[in-house]
């Protein structure tokens, strides 16, 4: 069994700014096509925050159960958070930097009430996203089984029993 790494900062740093390239020459070429491109919804926004406030909620749940009561976790819900909590990351460094570039490519047009209505909507749903990353970076280290006694004998805590402690 391999054990799961921490999601690293430059894979999402990467992403991120891979989602800002995306968003960006998306509208882009969206707009030389002769396309309409549709406002971010406001919806877009409350419905990442609403999922932030979620991984926030059971991170701050898994933190108080295994770290501070010491009690344990069935195995099996500690996993799923833990997949929850990367997809999550991943998934939302990629939604800010797409949100971002849509927000930077109507910069320009800024001086406008069309373009000052898409960027501070972009700008604020690619925070929104960004709280979400914060989430599942949280929930991800609140399902990290912390150190026991029997560590030092090569057995670790999530080997006994397929739960995690």
């Amino acid at each position: 069994m391999t054990p799961v790494r921490s999601t690293r900062i430059g894979l999402l740093v990467l992403l991120l700014l891979l989602g800002g390239a995306l968003g960006w020459s998306g509208v882009a070429v969206l707009e030389a096509t002769g396309m309409i491109v549709a406002r971010t919804p406001w919806s877009a926004a409350g419905g990442l925050a609403f999922f932030a406030a979620l991984l926030l909620a059971g991170a701050w749940y898994m933190y108080d159960r295994v770290h501070r009561k010491q009690r344990r976790v069935d195995g099996l819900t500690a996993v799923r958070l833990l997949a929850l909590a990367k997809a999550s990351a991943l998934v939302g460094a990629l939604v800010a930097g797409i949100y971002a570039g849509v927000a930077v490519h109507y910069v320009p047009a800024f001086d406008t009430p069309d373009g000052r209505e898409r960027v501070v909507r972009g700008i604020i749903t690619a925070v929104a996203a960004l709280v979400v990353v914060v989430g599942g970076l949280l929930l991800e280290r609140a399902c990290k089984v912390p150190k026991s006694p029997d560590d030092a004998e090569g057995q670790s805590s999530a080997g006994r029993g397929g739960e995690v402690r």
